[in-house]
């Protein structure tokens, strides 16, 4: 090793040591877990810090947009559910059983998954032919990609973005901090996970917040009545959770932001979806110029400058 690789190298390791001796605690407690047998634990408290994110919900308005724009550099998207039929997500997380979502989103190893650490022995799910569901030769933990959360069901509006587990709501039993026994959503992860991950605005696709017999899904799903006005009650205590929230936001500069078409979720501030990504990209959007990376560029000589 040459002498000026030598002190580049000593250079680094001073860096490191110092950055380490001045480091500040970690901005967040919640710690990620990888599979077992070692289930080590893991931060990615801030991984994606400063940037925007793309949280595409199950609501059939998601089919309205053009989400091949979400191509563009510098765009991160997050799914829930079998929201990722949709759309291959970069992000994807669930809180119900692992079985009611496609395995072929699963075995993607292209999606980074967050799922409940109760949910990692739990088997997934295949279709026959005919449409009906068998029990797949896997596992959770045998699925590449997956990184396992704590889960709690106690809501609290004023911690809802600090502590070392989620949040999906609340149990049936007991009341949350304003008064709401249930409700439990993937929604309220979702968001939990996207802060914690570092990002700091959210922009929300598919975002209906109403379900009636015609408009479900983004995706084609059977709905029972009870299941309809299950949802829509749902949606109106996450309102009032959301609206709770808003300060709580705002003090860790949080920023939801709704691009839903004909969205019910009249909490957070709206926005076209075209706007978004191009607010969401413009960093990574500038023009590429490939040569004197490598190389500096050669200084023209008078004839070609003269070109």
């Amino acid at each position: 090793m040459g002498g000026a690789a030598v002190r580049e190298n000593q250079s680094d390791i001073a860096a490191l040591q110092a950055g380490l001796k001045a480091r500040k605690p970690a901005r967040d407690g919640l710690r990620l877990y990888t599979a077992p047998p070692t289930f080590e634990s893991v931060s990615l408290s801030g991984f994606y810090r400063g940037r925007s994110a793309f949280l595409m919900l199950s609501g059939p308005s998601l089919k309205q947009i053009d989400l091949s724009l979400l191509d563009a550099r510098g765009i991160v998207t997050m799914a829930v559910n079998n929201a990722w039929s949709v759309r291959r997500p970069t992000l994807w997380t669930c809180v119900d059983d692992p079985g009611r979502f496609i395995d072929v989103g699963w075995k993607d190893p292209g999606i980074l998954k967050f799922v409940p650490t109760c949910m990692w022995d739990k088997r997934l799910k295949v279709m026959n032919p005919d449409g009906t569901l068998r029990n797949s030769a896997f596992k959770v933990h045998q699925m590449p990609g997956v990184l396992f959360f704590r889960r709690s069901d106690h809501f609290d509006h004023e911690r809802f973005l600090t502590g070392d587990t989620i949040s999906w709501g609340n149990d049936a039993k007991n009341p949350d901090s304003l008064g709401i026994t249930g409700k439990r959503s993937v929604m309220l992860v979702a968001l939990r996970l996207l802060h914690y991950l570092g990002f700091s605005t959210v922009y929300l696709l598919g975002c209906d917040f109403k379900m009636d017999a015609e408009r479900k899904y983004a995706f084609v799903e059977h709905r029972a009545q009870n299941a309809i006005r299950h949802n829509n009650v749902l949606y109106d205590s996450l309102s009032k959770r959301f609206e709770a929230l808003k300060p709580h936001f705002e003090k860790h500069r949080f920023r939801v932001v709704n691009c839903s078409p004909g969205s019910a979720l009249e909490v957070f501030e709206k926005m076209a979806f075209e706007d978004a990504v191009k607010a969401a990209s413009s960093e990574c959007g500038k023009p590429i110029r490939t040569d004197g990376w490598y190389e500096p560029n050669p200084t023209p000589t008078p004839q070609e400058a003269a070109r």
